[in-house]
Protein backbone atom coordinates (compact mmCIF):
# COMPACT_ATOMS: atom_id res chain seq x y z
CA UNK A 1 0.00 0.00 0.00
CA UNK A 2 1.53 3.45 -1.11
CA UNK A 3 0.80 6.30 0.97
CA UNK A 4 0.81 9.84 -0.56
CA UNK A 5 2.16 12.79 1.72
CA UNK A 6 1.47 16.09 1.23
CA UNK A 7 3.77 18.61 2.56
CA UNK A 8 2.16 21.29 4.33
CA UNK A 9 4.54 23.43 3.43
CA UNK A 10 4.23 23.37 -0.03
CA UNK A 11 0.60 23.88 0.34
CA UNK A 12 0.37 26.79 2.13
CA UNK A 13 2.93 27.62 -0.44
CA UNK A 14 0.79 27.71 -3.35
CA UNK A 15 -2.32 30.12 -1.79
CA UNK A 16 0.87 32.51 -0.59
CA UNK A 17 2.05 32.53 -4.22
CA UNK A 18 -1.33 33.50 -5.41
CA UNK A 19 -1.92 36.21 -2.58
CA UNK A 20 1.01 38.19 -3.47
CA UNK A 21 0.22 38.07 -6.91
CA UNK A 22 -3.06 39.47 -6.28
CA UNK A 23 -2.02 41.75 -4.08
CA UNK A 24 0.45 43.24 -7.15
CA UNK A 25 -2.86 43.83 -8.83
CA UNK A 26 -4.70 45.41 -6.19
CA UNK A 27 -2.00 48.04 -4.75
CA UNK A 28 -1.77 50.46 -7.25
CA UNK A 29 -6.07 50.94 -7.11
CA UNK A 30 -5.80 50.65 -3.19
CA UNK A 31 -3.27 53.60 -3.33
CA UNK A 32 -5.23 55.65 -6.16
CA UNK A 33 -8.62 54.96 -3.65
CA UNK A 34 -6.75 55.97 -0.20
CA UNK A 35 -5.27 59.43 -2.18
CA UNK A 36 -8.23 60.54 -3.59
CA UNK A 37 -9.82 59.70 -0.20
CA UNK A 38 -7.26 61.65 1.58
CA UNK A 39 -7.28 64.59 -0.67
CA UNK A 40 -10.92 64.61 -0.86
CA UNK A 41 -11.27 64.97 2.72
CA UNK A 42 -8.49 67.71 2.87
CA UNK A 43 -9.07 69.74 -0.07
CA UNK A 44 -10.88 73.08 1.00
CA UNK A 45 -14.05 74.08 -0.98
CA UNK A 46 -12.98 77.16 -3.22
CA UNK A 47 -15.06 79.63 -3.76
CA UNK A 48 -16.16 81.60 -6.32
CA UNK A 49 -14.13 84.31 -7.92
CA UNK A 50 -17.83 86.70 -8.03
CA UNK A 51 -16.26 88.96 -10.84
CA UNK A 52 -13.12 90.38 -8.66
CA UNK A 53 -9.75 91.39 -9.90
CA UNK A 54 -6.89 92.58 -8.32
CA UNK A 55 -7.39 96.47 -7.78
CA UNK A 56 -4.47 97.43 -9.51
CA UNK A 57 -5.01 95.70 -12.91
CA UNK A 58 -5.98 97.67 -15.85
CA UNK A 59 -9.51 96.01 -17.66
CA UNK A 60 -10.54 96.31 -20.96
CA UNK A 61 -13.03 98.58 -19.29
CA UNK A 62 -10.53 100.74 -18.12
CA UNK A 63 -8.77 101.10 -21.18
CA UNK A 64 -12.27 102.16 -23.22
CA UNK A 65 -13.24 104.69 -20.38
CA UNK A 66 -12.97 108.43 -21.13
CA UNK A 67 -12.22 108.46 -17.39
CA UNK A 68 -9.61 108.59 -14.97
CA UNK A 69 -7.96 105.01 -14.85
CA UNK A 70 -8.80 103.72 -11.64
CA UNK A 71 -5.20 101.94 -11.10
CA UNK A 72 -3.65 104.50 -11.53
CA UNK A 73 -5.76 106.98 -8.92
CA UNK A 74 -4.82 103.84 -6.63
CA UNK A 75 -1.04 104.46 -7.37
CA UNK A 76 -1.47 107.67 -6.94
CA UNK A 77 -2.95 107.27 -3.69
CA UNK A 78 -0.43 104.88 -2.57
CA UNK A 79 2.53 107.59 -3.45
CA UNK A 80 1.17 110.34 -1.51
CA UNK A 81 0.61 108.23 1.54
CA UNK A 82 4.26 107.21 0.96
CA UNK A 83 5.89 110.94 0.33
CA UNK A 84 3.69 112.27 3.53
CA UNK A 85 5.24 109.48 5.83
CA UNK A 86 9.03 110.40 4.18
CA UNK A 87 8.42 114.51 4.71
CA UNK A 88 7.37 114.72 7.69
CA UNK A 89 10.08 115.32 9.63
CA UNK A 90 11.40 117.85 6.83
CA UNK A 91 8.33 119.70 7.50
CA UNK A 92 9.24 122.43 10.08
CA UNK A 93 6.02 123.53 11.20
CA UNK A 94 4.81 120.08 12.11
CA UNK A 95 7.91 119.81 14.38
CA UNK A 96 8.12 122.73 16.01
CA UNK A 97 6.38 122.67 19.59
CA UNK A 98 3.10 125.06 19.96
CA UNK A 99 2.81 126.96 23.10
CA UNK A 100 2.90 125.40 26.35
CA UNK A 101 4.57 122.43 24.92
CA UNK A 102 7.50 120.65 26.18
CA UNK A 103 11.00 121.01 24.22
CA UNK A 104 11.73 117.52 22.34
CA UNK A 105 7.90 116.32 22.87
CA UNK A 106 6.57 115.69 18.96
CA UNK A 107 3.47 118.24 18.98
CA UNK A 108 0.16 117.02 17.59
CA UNK A 109 -1.66 118.57 15.45
CA UNK A 110 -5.40 118.12 14.23
CA UNK A 111 -5.70 116.17 10.69
CA UNK A 112 -9.04 116.83 8.65
CA UNK A 113 -10.54 116.09 5.21
CA UNK A 114 -11.17 119.55 2.96
CA UNK A 115 -13.16 119.91 -0.12
CA UNK A 116 -11.97 117.90 -3.21
CA UNK A 117 -11.81 120.59 -6.91
CA UNK A 118 -13.03 118.25 -9.50
CA UNK A 119 -12.59 118.93 -12.90
CA UNK A 120 -12.59 116.78 -14.83
CA UNK A 121 -15.54 114.29 -16.22
CA UNK A 122 -14.82 111.58 -13.93
CA UNK A 123 -17.10 111.44 -11.26
CA UNK A 124 -16.42 113.08 -7.71
CA UNK A 125 -17.11 109.91 -5.93
CA UNK A 126 -14.00 108.23 -7.82
CA UNK A 127 -11.81 111.33 -6.11
CA UNK A 128 -13.45 110.58 -2.48
CA UNK A 129 -12.67 106.88 -2.25
CA UNK A 130 -9.06 108.10 -2.70
CA UNK A 131 -9.07 110.70 -0.90
CA UNK A 132 -10.78 108.53 2.19
CA UNK A 133 -8.45 105.57 1.25
CA UNK A 134 -5.21 108.01 1.89
CA UNK A 135 -6.70 108.94 5.02
CA UNK A 136 -7.23 105.43 5.87
CA UNK A 137 -3.45 104.54 5.12
CA UNK A 138 -1.93 107.85 7.06
CA UNK A 139 -4.43 106.39 9.69
CA UNK A 140 -2.71 103.34 9.57
CA UNK A 141 0.96 104.70 9.88
CA UNK A 142 2.21 104.88 13.70
CA UNK A 143 4.56 107.28 12.63
CA UNK A 144 2.08 109.73 11.22
CA UNK A 145 -0.01 109.39 14.34
CA UNK A 146 2.31 110.71 16.55
CA UNK A 147 2.04 113.76 14.33
CA UNK A 148 -1.96 114.18 13.91
CA UNK A 149 -5.25 113.40 15.57
CA UNK A 150 -7.31 112.59 12.88
CA UNK A 151 -11.14 113.99 13.29
CA UNK A 152 -14.15 113.70 11.40
CA UNK A 153 -15.88 116.50 9.52
CA UNK A 154 -17.66 119.16 12.47
CA UNK A 155 -20.83 119.41 10.11
CA UNK A 156 -21.07 115.78 9.79
CA UNK A 157 -20.93 115.03 13.37
CA UNK A 158 -23.13 118.11 14.59
CA UNK A 159 -25.76 116.15 11.99
CA UNK A 160 -25.28 112.77 14.35
CA UNK A 161 -25.02 114.69 17.55
CA UNK A 162 -28.54 116.04 16.65
CA UNK A 163 -30.00 112.89 15.46
CA UNK A 164 -28.65 110.48 18.42
CA UNK A 165 -29.95 113.28 21.09
CA UNK A 166 -33.17 113.38 19.28
CA UNK A 167 -34.48 116.04 21.81
CA UNK A 168 -34.30 119.49 19.38
CA UNK A 169 -30.65 120.94 20.54
CA UNK A 170 -28.51 122.11 17.70
CA UNK A 171 -25.32 119.47 17.51
CA UNK A 172 -22.65 121.63 18.81
CA UNK A 173 -19.61 119.09 18.84
CA UNK A 174 -15.69 120.04 20.25
CA UNK A 175 -13.99 122.49 17.32
CA UNK A 176 -10.79 122.46 16.70
CA UNK A 177 -8.61 125.10 17.17
CA UNK A 178 -7.62 126.71 13.28
CA UNK A 179 -3.86 127.31 14.15
CA UNK A 180 -3.24 123.35 14.51
CA UNK A 181 -5.55 121.85 12.49
CA UNK A 182 -4.40 121.21 8.36
CA UNK A 183 -6.31 120.36 5.50
CA UNK A 184 -6.39 117.65 3.38
CA UNK A 185 -7.65 118.68 -0.31
CA UNK A 186 -7.38 117.60 -3.89
CA UNK A 187 -7.56 119.09 -6.71
CA UNK A 188 -8.18 117.37 -10.09
CA UNK A 189 -8.16 118.96 -13.38
CA UNK A 190 -8.14 117.20 -17.23
CA UNK A 191 -7.05 118.53 -20.72
CA UNK A 192 -8.46 117.12 -23.67
CA UNK A 193 -6.38 116.85 -27.22
CA UNK A 194 -8.99 114.25 -29.29
CA UNK A 195 -8.29 111.39 -28.58
CA UNK A 196 -5.56 112.18 -25.46
CA UNK A 197 -6.51 113.01 -22.33
CA UNK A 198 -4.26 114.95 -19.77
CA UNK A 199 -4.87 114.28 -16.13
CA UNK A 200 -3.20 116.57 -13.20
CA UNK A 201 -3.90 115.52 -9.41
CA UNK A 202 -2.96 117.02 -6.69
CA UNK A 203 -2.93 116.63 -2.50
CA UNK A 204 -1.63 119.26 -0.23
CA UNK A 205 -1.83 119.59 3.47
CA UNK A 206 -2.70 123.01 4.05
CA UNK A 207 -3.04 124.85 7.84
CA UNK A 208 -6.57 126.29 8.63
CA UNK A 209 -5.92 129.88 9.72
CA UNK A 210 -2.48 131.01 7.92
CA UNK A 211 -3.40 128.94 4.65
CA UNK A 212 -0.03 127.77 4.58
CA UNK A 213 0.04 124.66 2.42
CA UNK A 214 3.27 122.48 3.82
CA UNK A 215 2.73 119.50 2.04
CA UNK A 216 1.87 118.82 -1.79
CA UNK A 217 2.11 116.17 -4.19
CA UNK A 218 1.00 115.53 -7.69
CA UNK A 219 0.74 112.93 -10.21
CA UNK A 220 0.37 113.32 -13.92
CA UNK A 221 -1.23 110.80 -15.89
CA UNK A 222 -2.08 110.47 -19.86
CA UNK A 223 -4.41 108.52 -21.53
CA UNK A 224 -5.63 107.85 -24.90
CA UNK A 225 -8.54 105.24 -26.55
Amino acid sequence: MSVLRIDPLHRAAIPIKKGLQMMNYLTPAILVFSSAMFFGCQTVPQGQSGGRIDPYRSTEADRESNQASIPALLEFCDVTAQRLAQDLCQIEELQAPAPGITPGITPKVTLELGDLYNKTRTPSNDYELIQRRLRGQLFANPQIRKHFNFVARRARMNRLSETIAADGQVGNTAQSDPATTYVLMGDFLESNRGGRRQYYFEFTLTNLAKRTIVFQNSYDLGQTN
